[in-house]
């Protein structure tokens, strides 16, 4: 009997595991320090991610991008940030089909631009 109750405290707390939200933050600046990019990514349970990336760059009002993303994991391994120079950034989210989903982000003193690409 303390088997069988075992086993199914083990299940029940594996499934309350993963029904948990998880929460990440991510952030990054550029070389020249004037461009944040803040990711913020909750996860209800086991469903899709739903991403919000927002950036202040030099005196512009911060930008703000909002997306679903279905990957099995956010975090500073799965998100890369590539700063081609200071105000040229790709930013890519690994996904579980191998081809990562990708955004550019290009931010001097005269301009502010954040979408997703296709490499």
């Amino acid at each position: 009997m303390p088997n069988k109750f075992t086993f199914i405290l083990l299940i029940c707390s594996f499934s309350l595991m993963s029904c948990q939200t998880k929460n990440v933050t991510i952030t990054n600046v550029s070389p020249n320090k004037k461009v944040n990019l803040t990711i913020k990514a909750t996860r209800p349970g086991m469903g899709t991610w739903k991403v919000e990336m927002d950036v202040k760059a030099y005196d512009f009002k911060e930008g703000h991008l909002a997306f679903e993303l279905e990957t099995g994991d956010v975090s500073d391994k799965s998100v890369k940030f590539d700063w081609k120079d200071d105000k040229n950034c790709i930013i890519s989210f690994d996904e579980p089909d191998g081809k990562p989903r990708t955004f550019q982000l290009i931010a001097d003193a005269s301009q502010v631009q954040l979408g997703e690409v296709s490499l």
